[in-house]
């Protein structure tokens, strides 16, 4: 390895960080009994920490509880008139007409005889991109009295109630800082489930496929890189948890059973975890030299190649800086 990466690794500060010191964390369990139990939830956390997945998961948890699953995504354009009611153009008249939105109608179907026992879940992914108090409108009064608060649309002055038997689930990730941004009232009409990085998940995920004889790390070693960087990021005064390497995003993209090789963990690197990491720090050369050395911080700030080697002697600095450090 090179000695400015190995000293620099050695003498890092690790003061405070409690590498196995678990994160809270929901489980797809969990988010299925507040389901069950008609809570609208939020799921929030860092990207690649399994959110889309647990959503995934739904169909098969809720079981015959279930009577309609709709996912939707908010991007910064989405607006009332997409959720609720708005005026479109109309094709054949050449004109403008009334036309209600996806959630609006959503309830509706939700409150027919057949769904009438069932669960039905409303899915938002990235509910946070879009500004959510104008996109909900009067929703934000019906979710307190589901099934018994009614309200008129502001534009076609509809009757709109949202039947007791729906339940809203949104998706977002906190490393693009809007979580703040959400006010009071909306954050308390949900119940907030963490979904971090998990060192337990990501042993599942690369033990199915298994590491190459010829890698010089271990699944266990590996994942306690895992663990080491992500405690650096969680423990940076300017980084912290909801920056953190989701387990998703250290495996392969590839769906397939072959053994992690050299060539699969630095594709991983170069084309993930690194671009991820310059994302969060910019040019600023003290928070990558703090979490990959002054080496490969020059590399990614200069655009020169990292080889599978360098990313490879990268992860042994890391395993080994825990044991000085300890």
């Amino acid at each position: 390895m090179d000695r400015s990466v190995e000293e620099f690794l050695q003498h890092a500060n690790f003061e405070g960080v409690e590498i196995n010191q678990k994160m809270a964390n929901t489980t797809t369990e969990q988010l299925i009994d507040a389901i069950l139990q008609n809570q609208d939830c939020i799921l929030y956390g860092p990207p690649g920490t399994s959110k889309t997945y647990m959503i995934n998961e739904l169909t098969e948890g809720l079981g015959d509880n279930l009577g309609l699953l709709e996912i939707i995504q908010f991007h910064t354009n989405y607006s009332y008139e997409d959720f609720i009611e708005g005026i479109v153009p109309d094709i054949e008249s050449g004109g403008f007409k009334f036309e209600t939105g996806i959630f609006y109608d959503f309830c509706n179907r939700a409150s027919e005889e057949q769904y009438k026992n069932k669960i039905c879940v409303f899915v938002i992914d990235e509910i946070n991109r879009a500004n959510v108090t104008a996109v909900f409108g009067e929703v934000m009064n019906l979710i307190e009295n589901k099934g018994e608060r009614k309200v008129k649309t502001s534009k076609q002055q509809l009757e709109f109630i949202i039947p007791k038997n729906v339940v809203i689930i949104g998706t977002m990730n906190t490393a693009d800082k809007t979580l703040a941004k959400l006010d009071f009232a909306f954050r308390r009409r949900f119940k907030f489930l963490p979904v971090y990085p998990s060192s337990d998940i990501l042993h599942k995920l690369v033990s199915i496929n298994s590491f190459a004889e010829s890698l010089q790390i271990t699944i266990k070693e590996y994942v306690n890189c895992f663990n080491i960087l992500n405690a650096k990021i969680n423990k940076h005064p300017l980084l912290g948890k909801d920056l953190m390497i989701g387990h998703a995003l250290w495996i392969k993209k590839e769906k397939d059973i072959t053994p992690y090789t050299i060539e699969d963990i630095g594709a991983i690197f170069r084309e993930t975890i690194f671009p991820q990491i310059e994302n969060y720090c910019g040019s600023n050369r003290d928070i990558l030299t703090s979490l990959l050395g002054p080496d490969l911080r020059d590399s990614i700030i200069y655009g020169f190649e990292i080889t599978n080697q360098e990313v490879i002697e990268f992860l042994l600095g890391l395993k080994n800086s825990q044991a000085v450090n300890s």
